[in-house]
């Protein structure tokens, strides 16, 4: 598996790369397009293509154990309740119009730690996976409730003693056979049992963010339909407020000079044009060394660094060796993958975010705003 993930990582490092154009340009291109352009639903269309791809890459990453997750103390019920107003659901009532969504929320559960992003997409895959079982008029009930583990329950569930909260997603169709049980969880197992939509890594994402979650996954299933059980530790954390989407002109710079570091000519080009979109100055090397240089030569409010690059200095060795000639450069990081252990000696050394590509350009204005604040 360590051997997969190393592959999926430097594959995925190459797609993001390669899917940064197809996320951002149609982006920048859409600012100074009119709406009645015959070219506007088109492109449009791209900019909608390039986050699916993207999906698919993350999948990957996640099933391949290789993308490092941000975690933050969140409530279940909020992430429900977001995924039942997002266009991903309508997207899915509009496919399984005859299949009804209930919830039964507990609103006393605690927060619990975990990624917005994985957490949200698990729902998504499970309820899209019961959608397609009952393949018609059916039910699936989203559930939320706490539960105390005890000892007496460590042994058959695989999990520590303590307090979790629990999101079942259960769906009334034909059920899971007992033979296909033991398999459901392994990557394309789903694409062999039945016709269904995505790409086969829907069940084996659950469980893998479930393994990252320090949780686990468990299933029932008989004629009578299927009901997945989600167990997330529970955090003594305090819940953090959520910020508004920003806007376009509440991301604009002050002409800052903003260092880009990346040995991708596509990914300078494209940090060029967003940085300038939002009113920074952009300077942009293809190296550490062409980093380091630069630096010598003019400061720079923020660097932004990518974590791979083919030849001389890593990422990492570029920021290291920028804090020892500019001590207290500010910086973010922002790459297609990073091992987890890069990003986080970064982030302790110093970077203030990690921004995976390929990013948009709301996702890489508020990361910039929050890197020049702290």
């Amino acid at each position: 598996m360590e051997s997969i993930g190393l592959m999926a990582g430097g594959v995925a490092h190459d797609l993001n790369n390669i899917l940064s154009g197809i996320v951002t340009y149609p982006e920048l291109i859409l600012l100074n397009l009119p709406p009645d352009s015959s070219i506007h639903r088109p492109i449009v269309e791209i900019q909608k293509a390039g986050p699916r791809a993207a999906e698919v890459v993350a999948d990957l990453l996640t099933v391949a154990r290789g993308i490092a997750m941000v975690m933050t103390p969140i409530n279940l019920n909020t992430i429900i309740c977001d995924y039942l107003g997002s266009p991903e659901y309508a997207m899915l009532k509009k496919y399984h119009p005859h299949v009804e969504v209930d919830t039964n929320l507990d609103q006393d559960i605690p927060p619990v730690l975990g990624s917005i992003v994985h957490i949200t997409k698990s729902l998504m895959n499970l309820v899209t996976n019961g959608a397609e079982a009952i393949n018609g008029s059916g039910v699936i009930t989203i559930e939320t409730c706490r539960e105390r583990i005890s000892e007496v329950q460590l042994a058959a569930s695989g999990l520590s003693e303590g307090e979790y909260v629990i999101l079942s997603v259960h769906d009334n169709g034909p059920g899971i056979s007992p033979e296909d049980q033991v398999h459901i969880f392994e990557p394309f197992y789903s694409r062999k049992i039945a016709a269904r939509s995505g790409t086969g890594l829907g069940l084996a994402v659950v469980w893998n963010t479930m393994q990252d979650h320090k949780g686990i996954v468990n299933v029932n299933s008989s004629d009578k339909g299927s009901i997945f059980r989600l167990y997330f530790p529970v955090t003594g954390q305090s819940l953090v407020s959520v910020e508004k989407k920003a806007t376009l002109a509440s991301l604009r710079g002050n002409s800052e000079r903003i260092l880009v570091v990346d040995d991708d000519e596509q990914q300078l080009h494209i940090a060029e044009r967003l940085l300038s979109a939002l009113n920074y100055a952009p300077c942009l090397v293809n190296s550490g060394e062409a980093a380091l240089a630069a630096l010598r030569r003019e400061p720079a409010e923020l660097v932004i660094l990518d974590m791979i690059m083919g030849t001389g200095m890593s990422g990492l060795e570029t920021y290291q060796t920028i804090l020892g000639q500019c001590p207290g450069q500010k910086a973010l990081i922002a790459s297609g993958f990073s091992e987890s252990v890069d990003v986080q000696r970064a982030k302790e050394l110093g970077a203030s975010a990690f921004v995976r590509k390929p990013y948009s350009i709301g996702e890489m204005g508020s990361a910039i705003q929050q890197a020049l604040v702290e």
